[in-house]
């Protein structure tokens, strides 16, 4: 049985969402909140197995809220809201910054056509993020975020590599705030071009665009079907496409079926990136569940290129990088300031002339 607490400022959502869980026979709602600091109380009472926390609440926001239950009694917290605007993103992924594990939608309105699949879609997830353990989180007592370290000694390579044109990285689970750290420590002049996939709810897609270029050093951009691959540009698969790395340095969206259970997945991405580029390439993969990308990053190794998996103590889900260094795809396994130094040295290294 999981316990769930829902804290959502709406009633009509709040009896909504407690109806859909508790008709599923291993959910039960042992409690609702309506405010950050109902949320903190109820939580630390009740003790419960995860908790859905809305952004915009009633006095203390969700992001507050989520601060001070991963900093006292920790637990783990899926972000369940509705489309929000592009503005308001700082706020939805500061709320990941904090200790969320993912960002889900709100199920379709009841009698909708979508109402039961959205439903199940939750509670699939809801269930997944269940078993994840999550470790008491310490905040500095700056809200600010901190400044630009500088970089320690490069990681070594094993050899010279060929000049790198493009970066690919895969993430899930607990990704967004790993991607602003890294993009917001990799120089303007890097010298590749830097393609994303983030496993992400339908929706929100666009906000983490909007919230990645408020601190990355590269302009980020949701890619788009054709568009010309450029270096020192970071591309972000859209909702509900595969990207893929495609002929003269273009873009190539497709609707494919998805692949590992996702779409876009980071397989489809690897597998270009290992064909279209080759030894020119690097690929990451990211913390997050499952196995995605794991066997095409072998691909890409297999072809020459750099691979690199997030080690399993800075991962908040070591699946997607456990698998890769289980297959033996990557030459390099790194925490988060590893993987930076790693693909600053590679940008130095590898710099175009100038013109």
């Amino acid at each position: 049985m999981i316990r769930i607490l829902i804290v959502e400022d709406s009633r009509t959502v709040q009896k909504a969402l407690v109806a859909a869980f508790e008709a599923d026979p291993e959910i039960r709602v042992v409690g609702t909140a309506e405010s950050g600091e109902a949320a903190i109380e109820a939580a630390c009472r009740l003790k419960p197995d995860l908790i859905t926390m809305d952004v915009n609440l009633t006095g203390m926001n969700g992001f507050e809220a989520t601060r001070a239950i991963m900093s006292s009694c920790p637990v783990p917290i899926v972000i369940v809201t509705g489309k929000m605007d592009p503005k308001d993103s700082a706020t939805l992924f500061r709320v990941m910054e904090a200790g969320a594990l993912m960002v889900l939608a709100k199920p379709d309105p009841l009698g909708s056509p979508g109402h039961d699949a959205s439903v199940a879609s939750l509670i699939h997830h809801l269930k997944l993020m269940s078993e994840i353990k999550v470790i008491r989180r310490v905040f500095p007592n700056s809200a600010e975020r901190p400044p630009l370290m500088p970089m320690p000694m490069p990681v070594p390579l094993a050899e010279p590599a060929a000049q790198i044109r493009v970066v690919a990285i895969g993430a899930s689970t607990g990704g967004p705030p790993l991607l602003r750290q890294i993009l917001s420590q990799l120089a303007p002049d890097f010298s590749a071009a830097v393609l994303v996939v983030q496993h992400m709810a339908v929706g929100f897609t666009e906000n983490f665009v909007a919230w990645l270029n408020q601190s990355s050093r590269l302009p980020v951009r949701l890619a788009a079907d054709g568009m010309r691959i450029c270096q020192g540009q970071v591309y972000v698969a859209p909702d509900g496409c595969h990207m893929e790395a495609g002929p003269c340095d273009r873009i190539v969206l497709t609707c494919a079926p998805p692949e590992n259970g996702m779409r876009p997945s980071v397989a489809a991405l690897f597998r270009s990136v290992a064909k279209s580029y080759g030894h020119q390439a690097a690929g990451v993969l990211l913390t997050g569940m499952g196995n995605d990308g794991a066997f095409e990053l072998k691909t890409l190794r297999n072809r020459g290129g750099i691979c690199i998996a997030q080690d399993r103590e800075s991962s908040m889900v070591f699946g997607m990088p456990g698998e890769a260094i289980r297959i033996d795809a990557a030459q390099h396994i790194l925490p988060p300031e590893g993987i930076i130094q790693l693909l600053a040295t590679l940008s130095k290294r590898q710099a175009l002339p100038a013109e």
